[in-house]
């Protein structure tokens, strides 16, 4: 995967802000909208569990400032082994530079060394850098103590998991903003059947989406049970 690659990676069709169900993490949202819109620190960090939404509010910030057409970007850290550090080289230039699962390099002390340096670019041009992982800066595991309090020197903000009704009103969302009807009693029974996580949630709905399509009926109970996955004796 080259560096070029991973800095015009295509954003996920639905990572946007107004796709971001809010619920617990209101503060969070706001301050993300914030800091994409230049009225917030240089350096903010957002951690939570895998399907959180943190990977969902940086490539929303990153799309908010291409849709002005400024430049972003998005850097997947999961994808470190594949790359090299000098992808982070002059980022600061960039209008935000958005670094999502930190907890990727933690232990790697070339690319601990070069986010850390980007840290201190962004701070000395005034640029932003949005961070995010699954646990907060100093909980990461960093070999770079001074990284972990780089990354802390802004808002840091715990993102809270969504409740079950939460999700319902999450996926029900999405659809609507793509102009799919989810009625609350499909939405009921695609949690009770198919796994949970929002990842896997949102996935399905793309797939529902061009079902629906391609049936040219609307979203029901029965065109949903032709996804359901096999069952052993089935």
């Amino acid at each position: 995967m080259s560096a070029q690659l991973v800095l015009d990676l295509h954003l996920r069709d639905g990572s946007s802000f107004d796709n971001f169900l809010a619920a617990a993490n209101r503060e969070a949202l706001q301050a993300v909208r914030a800091i994409a819109a230049s009225e917030r620190p240089a350096v903010m960090f957002v951690w939570g569990e895998v399907g959180s939404g943190r990977t969902h509010l940086l490539q929303a910030a990153c799309r908010a400032l291409q849709q002005l057409e400024r430049d972003a970007a998005y850097v997947p850290l999961a994808a470190a082994s594949e790359l090299s550090p000098a992808l982070l080289e002059d980022r600061e230039h960039a209008a935000i530079v958005c670094l999502d699962d930190v907890d990727a390099v933690a232990g790697d002390v070339a690319w601990e060394t070069a986010v850390f340096a980007l840290c201190e670019r962004v701070r000395a041009a005034g640029a932003r850098l949005l961070a995010a992982g699954r646990a907060a800066p100093r909980n990461l595991g960093l070999q770079l103590p001074d990284l972990a309090t780089r990354l802390a020197a802004g808002p840091v903000y715990q993102l809270q998991p969504l409740t079950d009704d939460d999700k319902i009103e999450a996926i029900r969302l999405r659809a609507r903003n793509r102009g799919l009807e989810l009625s609350e009693d499909v939405a009921h029974y695609i949690l009770r059947r198919f796994p949970r996580d929002m990842n896997s949630l949102f996935a399905l709905l793309d797939r529902i989406d061009a079902l629906a399509l391609s049936a040219q009926r609307r979203v029901t109970i029965p065109l949903i049970r032709a996804l359901e996955p096999s069952r052993p004796g089935s």
